[in-house]
């Protein structure tokens, strides 16, 4: 018999069962630091195990994962293959388990293959489903009011916004994703013209970020309250802040990203001297790799 300081251990998981586990948490692990191929190892061997011990919610959480992971690595094809995969399973099975984070990531895929109209609905199924279970859908009103604030309108935008918001405030234990939400309500308030809430809301987003060392909701966050504080005519630390934002999408190869933060750092420097110098970004930009998460991978 073994004793823990709170009393008798569970029995431990059977082997396979404990591989599967383990091999989805070693994914999630290289995943969140951009090692897409890595974790996509990773998700495979937990795949495996988990078909070996017949459980039915970890083979549709690797399924899903390696769909993320493709996904990632703009493997679309691959992607829907391993989605669809899962969504077959998750729909046939007595209660469905899994099925709202599949059909988050079809959203996903669908935003990425330009269809909005379908991200759009699987993100509302994803939603719906959520609260039919008694979890957070702030997740997926995230990914729709981000949506929204590109193709509109804006007042849908800033309902989401809201309702997203209020839904992570609910679970402050996923501070990434309450992170998100600050950050896109810090966006509707400064469309709103409240520029003070705003950078609140920029500032507590980029304070949760840190904690979680999330890349892409750091470059989010301060990209975003770089732009604000230009318009507010603090031109310094904008700088310094749009500075941290094109290193940090260049970490997580978003080039988008960090080719329209070098364009605002470009006018910045050209119409208030901040930076003083540019050509060291173009420099970094013409050759970023050694600036790149992936580079530091297995």
């Amino acid at each position: 018999m073994v004793w823990g300081c709170g009393g008798k251990l569970p029995p431990p998981d059977p082997a396979r069962l404990a591989e599967a586990k383990d091999g989805l948490n070693q994914g999630n692990y290289w995943y969140e630091r951009g090692c897409y191929r890595e974790s996509e190892r990773f998700f495979q061997g937990g795949l495996e195990s988990a078909r070996l011990s017949d459980n039915v919610l970890l083979i549709i959480l690797a399924q899903n994962s390696l769909g993320a992971a493709a996904l990632a690595q703009g493997e679309t094809a691959a992607a829907a293959d391993y989605l669809e995969q899962a969504l077959n399973i998750a729909s046939g099975h007595p209660g469905q388990p899994g099925l709202d984070k599949v059909l988050g990531n079809l959203g996903a895929l669908a935003y990425r293959l330009g269809r909005s109209q379908e991200a759009r609905d699987f993100w509302s199924q994803a939603a719906e489903l959520a609260l039919e279970r008694g979890q957070s859908p702030a997740l997926y009103y995230c990914d729709l009011a981000r949506l929204y604030l590109e193709t509109g309108p804006a007042e849908e935008f800033a309902q989401l916004a809201a309702q997203a918001l209020a839904a992570a405030q609910l679970h402050p234990e996923d501070q990434v994703t309450l992170a998100d939400a600050l950050n896109l309500a810090g966006q509707a308030a400064r469309a709103a013209g409240e520029t003070a809430l705003a950078e609140e809301r920029f500032r507590q987003a980029l304070e949760l970020d840190r904690r979680t060392e999330n890349t892409v909701g750091l470059a989010q966050d301060t990209e975003s309250l770089g732009l604000l504080l230009i318009q507010l005519e603090h031109y310094s630390e904008a700088a310094g802040l749009l500075d941290r934002a094109f290193f940090l999408w260049l970490a997580a190869a978003n080039d988008q990203s960090a080719d329209r933060v070098l364009t605002t750092l470009q006018k910045l420097s050209r119409d208030h001297r901040f930076p003083r110098k540019i050509e060291p970004y173009q420099t970094v930009r013409r050759q970023p790799e050694p600036h790149r998460l992936a580079g530091r991978c297995p």
